[in-house]
């Protein structure tokens, strides 16, 4: 019963979910990795991108569930021309100057070894 009530109460809170927040981080002069995440009504999408002398792209679209500042997302990655199944969890949290903070809890959402693992950033919109 307790297990029902909590899948319900992370389903109500994804639905009424809507945000959108950026991260970004220079790992040197040359480099750039943003990522931009999208959270609507039960829908995630994210584009983690990095600036270089190439552009690298990975994308997700999928649902997640949302317990407080817990967020659980699966669905599917796109790397370059491959698609696979992802399942990833993170922790947002809205500070009072504006910013927001980026926890990843899976080192797949990253393109290289260096990505820090806690970011910082803004939310964009409500």
């Amino acid at each position: 019963m307790l297990l029902f009530f909590l899948i319900v109460q992370a389903i109500i809170s994804s639905v009424n979910t809507k945000a959108t927040y950026e991260f970004s981080i220079n790992n040197n002069i040359e480099q750039k990795e943003t990522l931009k995440l999208t959270l609507n009504d039960g829908h995630a999408s994210m584009l983690i991108s990095r600036n270089s002398n190439r552009q690298d792209f990975i994308h997700f679209d999928g649902l997640f569930l949302r317990f407080q500042n817990h967020y659980y997302l699966f669905g599917i990655e796109h790397i370059d021309n491959n698609s696979q199944f992802m399942f990833s969890s993170f922790f947002i949290d809205s500070l009072r100057s504006g910013e927001a903070i980026y926890i990843p809890r899976s080192p797949s959402l990253c393109l290289d070894k260096d990505f820090s693992d806690l970011l910082l950033g803004k939310k964009i919109s409500v």
